[in-house]
């Protein structure tokens, strides 16, 4: 499964640092941008699983390496680099007015739905 996906988000209020306490400027957090990389890797490859299989976040490895105002807008790419039948690994990279504001590796599990959430229960 060779897979990559490229999702545009625009940076809210609610996403700063200050916003979400972790950090004290107007500008995207760190938890918000790791969050779009998730999301984008999650959409890379939903359609290509089984109905009733979905994918988990279990590890990140970014860096965040530049701020980004509220109102703009991150492009954010995730390809599929190395997969086994239960993780898939990714290399995430974000970016706004085309500089590169952050990136790294993202992997997810592969888990059963109803399996997973009677774990939780």
């Amino acid at each position: 499964m060779t897979t990559t996906s490229t999702l545009t988000f625009t940076v809210k209020e609610t996403e700063t640092a200050q916003s979400v306490g972790s950090g004290g400027l107007p500008v995207l957090s760190t938890p918000h941008m790791i969050a779009y990389m998730e999301h984008t890797a999650w959409k890379a490859v939903e359609n290509e699983l089984d109905d009733v299989q979905t994918t988990v976040g279990t590890a990140v490895d970014i860096k965040h390496l530049a701020p980004t105002d509220v109102g703009k807008e991150v492009e954010v790419t995730a390809t599929l680099t190395a997969s086994t039948e239960k993780t898939l690994t990714f290399h995430v990279e974000a970016r706004a007015d085309g500089r590169l504001i952050g990136e790294g590796t993202h992997q997810r599990a592969v888990i059963t739905v109803d399996r997973f959430l009677e774990s939780v229960k």
